[in-house]
């Protein structure tokens, strides 16, 4: 018995957090554009490929309760392939696509299962090796339930040699602002041997015995989500260890967060080398979009950290990197602010300067130039050590920013 556990496919999301203003080829665009409908794809594939029972798809296989013809008529097409291979699917929404209706809206064929909305169901299917199992789930009746939906499944049907639940949701409580809260005790109440959970875009195994597992999305869907993404295979082949699970990849394209420390040079011309080279270095089989984030042991001057940044920049970057299959869509500046913000001046003349200025002397004679006896309370404020603490703090503050 095989099966495949797939969550938050969110068909047709329009991948965020890509500045527009970077130039990109267009086959990438497009790549990035479809890059659900892909992952998607990879899923149905690998179903086919390892001969599974079935698909599990707890939540969100819609980004919105609207859908496009394109996705309708994709969905169907891919629905039909695993209908052709024997493989049945089972689907339920949550609150991305809690408004969809399946049964009206969507000419699904007959290998195709949706929970309904508000009550759970139990679907029973025979696998190849004649196994009995029970899966049981329901959709989101409304987009955002803060109770827990566990109260409405059923306990272990013991006529069956697996129960297997989904559920779309946080683990929590309903004192939180999460979706359909549950908890672990809750889920391990019912005696099920797998739950396939949906809803939080990160693979985590919340327990062992029984499993129960987030499977993350098959695509990152932004910034946030990097790495490698998927599916998981759940079998129980090898007999002793009962039920197994293996991740397999599906992401189109994966975001990574990448850092890079510049101790010896500001230039630009260097800088620029020198993502390359790090970039290069990175060489992968799946195209990575990456951000970058450079740490400078030195203060930059502000008009390089504006080229730095222009989207023009990562386009330089971009073309001497994309064989490689690394982007870079994003650049985030550090500099180190430990570091004295005159580093670049010399210290000596500094101090000379600053002792000569703010000596008491030469500080209440400018003040006596510039303000009358009758302004007593100006000089007395001017006076101050504490504001003339202040002062002398500014004037560092503007020196520095005239350096860089």
């Amino acid at each position: 018995m095989k099966f495949i556990h797939a969550a938050d496919i969110h068909l047709g999301n329009a991948i965020n957090g890509i500045d527009r203003k970077i130039n990109l080829p267009v086959e990438i665009k497009k790549q990035i554009s479809l890059a659900t409908f892909d992952a998607f794809a990879n899923v149905i594939k690998l179903a086919i490929d390892r001969h599974v029972d079935f698909i599990l798809f707890p939540g969100d296989l819609f980004d919105s309760s609207q859908q496009s013809a394109y996705l309708y008529n994709f969905l169907n097409l891919q629905f039909q392939k695993l209908k052709d291979a024997g493989i049945e699917a089972f689907i339920s929404f949550g609150n991305h696509d809690f408004q969809s209706d399946a049964e009206k809206d969507l000419l699904w064929p007959d290998n195709i299962h949706v929970f309904p909305k508000g009550e759970a169901k139990v679907f029973y299917h025979e696998s190849w090796d004649g196994k009995r199992i029970a899966i049981t789930g329901t959709s989101f009746a409304v987009r955002n339930p803060r109770e827990s939906l566990v109260k409405l499944y059923p306990n272990r049907d013991q006529s069956v040699k697996y129960e297997i639940g989904m559920y779309h949701g946080n683990l929590g409580d309903t004192k939180g602002n999460g979706y359909a809260p549950f908890s672990v005790p809750e889920l391990q109440a019912l005696n099920y041997d797998y739950w396939a959970l949906g809803h939080i875009h990160v693979r985590q195994l919340l327990s062992k015995d029984p499993a129960i597992v987030y499977s993350g999305d098959p695509q990152g869907l932004d910034l946030t989500e990097t790495g490698e993404k998927g599916i998981y295979l759940i079998s129980d082949e090898n007999q002793e260890r009962g039920l197994s699970a293996e991740f397999l990849p599906t992401s189109s394209f994966i975001f990574d967060h990448l850092s890079l420390s510049i101790e010896d040079s500001a230039e630009v011309s260097k800088i620029f080398e020198l993502i390359i080279d790090y970039l290069k270095q990175r060489n992968s089989q799946k195209l990575t979009l990456n951000t970058l984030e450079i740490k400078f042991s030195l203060p930059i001057s502000q008009k390089i950290r504006e080229q730095l940044s222009d989207a023009s920049f990562l386009d330089l970057i971009n073309a001497k990197t994309a064989a490689a299959k690394q982007l870079l869509i994003r650049i985030n500046l550090i500099t180190d602010e430990k570091k004295s913000s005159f580093s670049q001046l010399d210290e000596r003349y500094w101090q000379l300067a600053k002792e000569e200025v703010f000596k008491s002397d030469t500080f209440n004679q400018a003040l006596g130039k510039n303000f009358r006896s009758n302004e007593q309370f100006v000089i007395k404020h001017f006076t101050n050590s504490d504001v003339q603490a202040q002062i002398m703090k500014k004037a560092e503050e503007l020196i520095s920013e005239r350096i860089n």
